[in-house]
């Protein structure tokens, strides 16, 4: 099936002669003789596209096309019309219109047009929704070495979801990239959406997208990353911090690809492929009562687990290479190497915050660089081990339980806000960089520190 056409023209012989033409072509198409009609089937069936006559009895179409743009603004409308002139080419575009054909047309033109304004807007979709730039694995660890030939056999078979677990700044996202990439969804949006990002109480409708007046300000019916992205993929980075009652929306979704939309009623389906990455042990997560089992299994069909930097150090160097010839050219540098005390420091470093990190120390040194070799004089490394430091003494010593009865909630509040103030004073009130050390997600620390400061 390519895409979903509507027509609508007031000539029955017209109207039939394009339904059966489009659907000869793989097209799912509808009619109708009126304006009213049309709308009616476009606020039903949302279709890709509209061919709208000019002329419709007493109505003119050109008057109409935001009225159908109101319905969804993705929605391409086609202006057909056999008083073609430029004037009335250029109102319908100042309508919203995307094109226009003029009568007699075959076929073929029809085609052509339909197919050009998608493949625009699936571009401009892309660049919308942050689409991945292309990136490859680099490395020459064996744990590289593997996860490129996964990526391969992925990329081969495209209708298998993945699990991607990893540290945070180790690769995910480049990993899912790549999958995209190398598939034949290629050409299809990929879409990102941060589930620890995003308030519970709106993620589904950024997944599912809702209908006009499902709530207070829903002047439109608005499609979700699921529908946008059909063809293509959809990312759920950090799905850990999904809240159950999402979790059980998506598990439903991932059995049949099959959704409403917030306040509809109607099934819409779409094939996507969904890669879902964490930095957290969902195993674990299982247990405690945080991550739904069924959910776990049903994503863990296949899992790429990215090694930490730390541990596959012989990576550092190749990641080095690249990261200095690609500064090199985005601050207009002719350094010719990294000198090998710097490289030596940058091989020890405990890269708490993985590649990420290292791709941003490449970047401040290579900044600050003069002469010839990279020196990392202004690196601004941190000296880490593999434990972060503590103050001296006990940090949160055992109270007796002998002598009576503990709340054992103040006592864990009380342990982990050891750690958070700790975190924070490392990373000098920097809430990323703290929620980094945490191993948690920016939003989620946030929240922890709202919610001690409110009363009860």
């Amino acid at each position: 099936m390519k895409y979903k056409v509507l027509i609508v023209d007031d000539e029955p012989l017209i109207r039939m002669t394009l339904e059966s033409g489009l659907a000869d072509l793989g097209y799912q198409t509808w009619s109708a003789m009126n304006i009213q009609e049309g709308l009616a089937l476009a606020e039903q069936f949302s279709p890709d596209a509209v061919l709208l006559d000019n002329r419709l009895g007493g109505e003119l179409g050109v008057e109409h096309v935001g009225d159908f743009k109101r319905v969804d603004e993705d929605m391409m409308v086609v202006l057909m019309t056999a008083y073609g002139s430029v004037s009335q080419a250029v109102e319908a575009m100042k309508q919203g219109a995307s094109d226009y054909v003029q009568k007699p047309f075959d076929l073929e033109e029809v085609d052509l047009i339909i197919s050009r304004g998608m493949e625009q807007l699936t571009r401009r979709r892309s660049l919308e929704l942050m689409k991945l730039r292309p990136h490859k694995m680099l490395g020459c660890s064996q744990a590289i070495t593997k996860i490129r030939e996964d990526i391969q056999v992925l990329a081969e078979n495209d209708n298998v979801d993945l699990l991607i677990c990893g540290e945070t700044g180790t690769g995910k996202e480049v990993v899912v990239s790549s999958i995209h990439n190398s598939s034949s969804r290629r050409d299809k949006p990929m879409v990102k959406i941060n589930c620890g990002a995003i308030p519970s109480n709106l993620l589904e409708s950024e997944l599912f997208g809702y209908e006009k007046g499902a709530f207070t300000g829903a002047n439109k019916a608005k499609k979700g990353l699921m529908e946008l992205a059909n063809g293509g993929t959809v990312f759920l980075d950090e799905i850990g911090e999904m809240p159950l009652f999402m979790q059980a929306k998506l598990l439903t979704f991932l059995e049949d690809r099959c959704f409403k939309r917030v306040g509809g009623l109607r099934d819409i389906e779409v094939n996507v492929r969904v890669a879902a990455a964490t930095n957290r042990d969902l195993e674990a997560e299982v247990r405690k009562g945080t991550f739904r089992e069924d959910l776990y299994y049903r994503l863990n069909v296949m899992q790429i687990h990215i090694p930490p930097l730390r541990e596959r150090r012989e990576d550092i160097p190749v990641l080095c290479q690249f990261y200095l010839e690609h500064f090199n050219r985005k601050f207009g540098k002719s350094l010719r190497g990294i000198d090998p005390g710097f490289m030596e420091t940058l091989q020890n470093h405990y890269w708490k915050g993985n590649v990420r990190e290292l791709r941003n120390v490449m970047e401040r040194s290579v900044l600050f660089a003069r002469g010839e070799l990279l020196t990392g004089e202004n690196a601004g490394l941190i000296p880490q081990s593999g434990a972060v430091p503590q103050p001296a003494g006990p940090a949160f010593p055992m109270r007796d339980l002998t002598g009576g009865p503990i709340d054992l909630k103040n006592e864990v509040d009380a342990f982990e806000r050891t750690y958070i103030d700790r975190a924070m004073e490392l990373a000098g009130g920097n809430l990323s960089r703290a929620a980094q050390m945490l191993g948690c997600t920016r939003f989620t620390l946030k929240r922890r520190l709202e919610g001690e400061n409110t009363p009860e």
